[in-house]
């Protein structure tokens, strides 16, 4: 694929893969891999097991891991097949040894098999013979079901270290046939493999050395935002709480911590191999971090220090402490979540959530009173035993929190509704989830009591909640529908906007089960479940016994119930050597540097550079962030805007359109540069494909606002442009947001020409100037066939040097 047939894509730099820290090997001799994440480059590369397996796969000299992300519909459409290669060499999907799917959500299950589909493998196991083995991890293949007959080898559980492990011997042995490579991946306890043995017994891998390791240590830098745009740290695994809607307390026990110092020199080095200025712990429950005072304490000396700013997950309100507020008093406060999942007291007993009214209500009264901006609620519906006085609970709950930081001015309260999908291996997996029309009953009941209220309040879509809830503790026979469904577009059924439940109506009325909410899985604690052969390590009888519990409104207590001292529930996933919770232990002193100089010591200089081939296809905001985690990897010390959100001080002077080569582009920063070679040669090491630096100068003066650009064109375009120029017709319309137009006339901005090099000299200020790419789009000159740059662009008062 050409990197011009992007331009008329959305966000072309999402199919680039030329970002920093990615992996470029020489790929013979290697067992190939892509990791593949079934959702967009902006929710992949957020996901931090991608980032853990692809760091690890390449550190192994005899394995070579590369990223696919799924395109977005306009892409797939403009480029067909073509756009279904990897990133980092742009092979075409079929040609890998192996291609791994990260399941992290049901709903991403049609653009699993859209992936397969138009990469032309095969989409059932049975029917490849020399396509890449297919692979899956992720939380949802506790249950593989659904997915059996499409995927080649399920991995069940913390892939972390095994995956690589399992590749390179497999890249060891000598193998013939596909059912003989099927037949390796079979032998490990942790694998299931259906061509080989369905029902099969599997264990659920455990990583038990995440304690005395580290996330990851240079992780790409996307060159776009995205959903997770920072450092990720993550400082514990699993949960000992027990919420019985909670799959991943279930699945990723026991509790796991990593220490202080080696999260906190974790994070500086990531920070300073990325560039990033934002740092999140991650934890499926960060307030019940053993050392979270101590960490905070830690961090906050390096958030003092420069212009790193630190964010927490959701906080349980039972441990939001006047500690945590003042620690993270110190950083930028936008907006607190927190989740008391239920309205009534009645239901936060049943589900165990073990949360007092009191709690929420103070929780956010102390966000709001230590400078917080709003707090958003989240709440679930349909949750079991449910009845209509708790989902009206939800309501007053609001309400109550609502008042208790009506003191505080402009502070908001918002109300997040999802409903309740039963998951695998949690208690409430015997639940049969209510139906829409159930659904439609309750969320009725519950906007009607807020709308009075002048709240903000969203509820998720009822019918991807079905569907959620319909392949979660679905069997086999899911798997003809799934293929159906996707054979009649369906495609990123996690975005509302491509959501088509009438599809889904259609595929399901088709199957022999005719009606879709009838396949809504019904089961009781006597039923033989379709995930019964998994053994995730929590044992079934524990399950059960917290489905009875729950329908009494019984408390399981936490298993470290008095501090880390254990208070054990008899969950089973214990063996109480290998495999145990485990707790950080504090830190006393480390060192920070530091930090950032003096604002006033630093100057502004000049970065002349080319931005050409691929680079043309990133906006100027995204040049902008490029150069500002490449002059951070590089130890370039740079001045921040004042405010709630200080940015580097980067300015891209009158950057060109996307889709157009410039050969001295200019960039303006402040900063401290005591030589500026060792800095060209390492923004040149690292910068993406395309970008190059030519020179750094110190300015002796602000710079001028009046500029003159030179373009030059082929002989085709410049006798088009002066044909329309010399008849006074080089004329465009712009559109500004509020609507009004303005016709964009070259004779304003025209300065001179130079028939014989088909150049074009024209005036930019701050008003803008004259954009050649929107004069051929308004000319119905067809893009492609523009042939242009931008040879220099030089101040004013330099024009008499031309």
């Amino acid at each position: 694929m050409n990197y011009k047939e992007l331009i008329n894509v959305g966000k072309p730099a999402r199919y680039l893969g030329s970002e920093m820290n990615t992996w470029h090997k020489n790929p013979s001799d290697k067992l190939r891999i892509c990791l593949a994440f079934p959702d967009v480059y902006e929710v992949g590369m957020s996901h931090l097991g991608i980032k853990i397996l692809y760091e690890n796969l390449n550190k192994n000299a005899n394995l070579y891991a590369e990223r696919f992300f799924m395109p977005w519909p306009d892409a797939i459409k403009e480029l067909g097949k073509s756009i279904f290669t990897s990133l980092e060499t742009k092979t075409p999907l079929g040609d890998f040894d192996i291609l791994g799917f990260s399941l992290q959500y049901e709903l991403s299950y049609t653009n699993v098999l859209s992936i397969l589909k138009h990469s032309s493998i095969p989409l059932l196991s049975v029917e490849r013979d020399s396509a890449p083995v297919i692979v899956a991890g992720g939380p949802c293949v506790v249950n593989p079901k659904p997915l059996e007959k499409f995927i080649d080898v399920f991995f069940i559980g913390e892939m972390d270290e095994a995956f690589t492990e399992v590749c390179a011997e497999y890249k060891n042995t000598k193998l013939s046939g596909r059912m003989e490579c099927l037949e390796f991946f079979h032998k490990f306890d942790f694998t299931y493999v259906p061509a080989v043995e369905k029902g099969k017994t599997v264990k659920r891998k455990i990583y038990s050395e995440f304690s005395e390791n580290v996330t990851v240590h240079s992780p790409p830098v996307p060159s776009i935002p995205v959903i997770q745009d920072r450092v990720v740290a993550e400082i514990s695994r699993g949960c000992s709480r027990g919420c019985r809607f909670c799959q991943a307390g279930m699945i990723y026990r026991p509790v796991r911590e990593r220490n202080v110092e080696d999260v906190v020199n974790n994070i500086l080095e990531q920070l300073e191999n990325t560039g990033y200025e934002t740092v999140s712990l991650l934890s499926l429950s960060a307030a019940d971090y053993s050392c979270l005072q101590n960490l905070l304490v830690t961090l906050s000396e390096l958030v003092a220090k420069s212009y790193i700013s630190l964010s927490l997950p959701s906080l349980r309100a039972d441990k939001v402490d006047g500690y945590i507020f003042e620690q993270l008093s110190k950083v930028r406060k936008s907006g607190f979540t927190i989740a008391p999942e239920a309205g009534s007291q009645k239901m936060r007993d049943i589900i165990n959530k073990n949360l007092s009214e009191n709690e929420i209500i103070a929780a956010v009264d102390a966000a709001a009173k230590n400078g917080w901006k709003s707090a958003k609620l989240y709440f679930m519906i349909g949750l079991p035993f449910e009845e209509d006085e708790d989902v009206l609970a939800i309501a007053d709950l609001a309400g109550k929190v609502k008042a208790a930081v009506r003191s505080v001015p402009g502070f908001d309260i918002s109300v997040s509704v999802s409903n309740f999908v039963p998951k695998a291996f949690t208690p409430f997996q015997w639940w049969k989830q209510d139906n829409a029309d159930k659904l439609h009953y309750k969320h009725n009941l519950l906007k009607n009591a807020l709308k009075h209220m002048k709240l903000k309040f969203s509820f998720h879509n009822i019918y991807q909640s079905i569907l959620e809830g319909i392949f979660a503790k679905g069997d086999y026979f899911l798997g003809d529908i799934l293929e159906n469904a996707v054979e009649n577009g369906a495609m990123f059924d996690g975005w509302t906007e491509y959501f088509d439940y009438s599809l889904w109506e259609k595929v399901f009325g088709q199957s022999e089960k005719k009606d879709i909410m009838s396949c809504l899985p019904d089961y009781d604690t006597d039923s033989s479940l379709p995930w019964d052969f998994i053994d995730i390590g929590v044992n079934k009888q524990f399950l059960i016994s917290e489905y009875k519990k729950a329908e009494k409104a019984g408390i399981t207590d936490d298993c470290r119930k008095d501090g880390n001292k254990m208070l054990c529930t008899n969950c089973g996933v214990c063996n109480f050597s290998t495999i145990k919770n485990d707790f950080a232990t504090p830190v006393s002193v480390i060192n920070i540097d530091e930090g950032v100089k003096n604002q006033n010591d630093l100057e502004y200089y000049m970065l002349n550079f080319e931005k050409k081939d691929e680079a043309v296809l990133y906006s100027a905001i995204e040049t902008s962030r490029i150069f500002s985690h490449a002059m951070k990897i590089c130890k370039v010390d740079m001045a921040y805007s004042q405010g709630f959100n200080p940015q580097p001080k980067i300015s891209y002077l009158y950057p060109l359109s996307v889709g157009v080569t410039g050969y001295n582009e200019k960039l303006v920063i402040k900063a401290d540069i005591a030589e500026t070679q060792p800095i060209i040669d390492c923004l040149n090491s690292i910068l993406a494909g395309g970008f190059y630096i030519k020179n750094i100068k110190k300015m002796q003066s602000r710079p001028s606002e009046k500029m003159i650009a030179v373009y030059s064109f082929s002989r085709d375009c410049y006798d088009f442009i002066t044909k329309y120029a010399d008849n006074n017709k080089a004329v465009y319309k712009k559109i500004s947001k509020k609507g009004k137009v303005k016709h964009i006339d070259l004779s304003d901005y025209f300065v001179k020409k130079d028939d014989e090099k088909c150049r074009v000299y024209v005036k930019i200020n701050n008003s803008g100037g004259f954009n050649f790419l929107a004069f051929f789009d308004s000319t119905n000159y067809i893009n492609f066939n523009v042939e242009m740059c931008r040879e220099e662009i030089f101040f004013e008062e330099e024009l008499h040097y031309v």
